[in-house]
């Protein structure tokens, strides 16, 4: 009898070990490949959307970056009416007081160590203005400016992979009619428990603020990390659209973590609360409204407010954001946010 052709000869045992470990390799390679994906360095939501005569946020655009090292070079080249990419290298110490930054600037850490000691005030009427990848560490319990960082009557912001804590005050106050904002990538926290104003964010500083607030106040916040001992705003909005999405709440002990209030309509999705208190709720007696979807609340505890709030209604529910984006799915949120969170790029 001829022998059969065309069969495939059977493997040895160390044959299929070698195999096996070799389809072993390739999944681990396949997935530490993944684990190290870049951190998502792109601009999504209310900072991409065109008004006040702007179509977007760039900041400095494409000019050449200068590296400042000095308070003195902060101040004169962040406050001037040039558009520019200020590169920070080391720490740069402010004082007493908040340095003010102009329109048509740039703000990014030379490296992970970058840092801004005190704060940064984005001055009233500036637009156009990007500051990303540095820390920035208030000065309690010391004498320093209330906030870290601050915008007043500006708009087209964005503020992307910041490390910011221990504020006197707040930690991102956005007032007196800031508007098309974007806050992404940033870790919020204190060191300090018995500090009595850890406070994280607020759009808006006042719940009768209507001639200056009114219609304004639209903000972006995702992938954030509301981490160590923040108390509240997390953020607190009024007046204005709010997206809350994709961000981490760690914070445990707290007041409340979201807020909406004065005329302020909220989407909250696909975010991730753990061990916090009151996820989410209404404040004042002025209508607004919450819409939330999506959310994983892992031993979190209180008031979860959703649909119409407050007295008097007229606020209808925001839940189509007008601009595109793609939300992570509230489990993956933990991971992805404590590895990109902060000056990681």
């Amino acid at each position: 009898m001829k022998p059969v052709t065309g069969l495939r000869k059977a493997a040895t045992p160390k044959a299929a070990a070698a195999t096996l470990l070799l389809a072993a390799t390739i999944v681990a390679t396949s997935q530490s490949a993944a684990s190290a994906a870049p951190c998502d360095d792109r601009l999504v939501g209310w900072g991409t959307v065109p008004g006040y005569g702007l179509s977007t946020t760039t900041g400095g655009g494409d000019a050449t970056p200068q590296t400042i090292t000095t308070l003195e070079e902060l101040e004169r080249y962040g406050g001037d009416a040039t558009p520019r990419v200020l590169r920070i290298s080391g720490k740069i110490t402010t004082g007493s007081y908040a340095v003010d930054i102009a329109s048509n600037k740039t703000l990014i850490g030379a490296d992970e160590n970058a840092t801004i000691h005190g704060g940064i005030n984005i001055a009233p009427g500036s637009s156009n203005i990007i500051v990303r990848n540095l820390n920035v560490e208030g000065f309690w319990p010391d004498s320093g400016p209330d906030d870290t960082i601050s915008a007043r009557g500006a708009h087209h912001l964005w503020f992307d992979h910041l490390n910011i804590w221990d504020a006197g005050d707040g930690l991102l106050d956005l007032t007196k009619g800031s508007d098309l904002i974007t806050v992404s990538w940033v870790k919020f926290w204190y060191t300090d428990p018995s500090h009595p104003h850890r406070l994280a964010s607020l759009n808006g500083s006042d719940a009768n603020d209507d001639e200056i607030d009114a219609g304004k106040l639209n903000v972006t916040y995702h992938h954030n990390w509301f981490a160590d001992l923040v108390d509240q705003r997390m953020p607190r909005v009024l007046f204005g659209k709010g997206h809350v999405y994709n961000n981490y709440y760690t914070t445990v002990d707290n007041n409340y973590a979201v807020g909406a209030g004065a005329l302020a309509s909220v989407l909250i999705e696909n975010n991730y609360f753990k061990k916090t208190n009151n996820p989410h709720q209404f404040m004042y007696v002025r209508p607004s409204y919450i819409t939330a979807r999506g959310n994983v609340y892992d031993q979190a505890t209180g008031l979860r407010d959703t649909g119409a709030g407050g007295t008097g209604g007229g606020v209808t529910p925001f839940t189509k954001p007008p601009y595109p984006y793609k939300a992570d799915n509230a489990h993956k949120v933990p991971s992805v946010v404590t590895r990109c969170a902060g000056p990681t790029l």
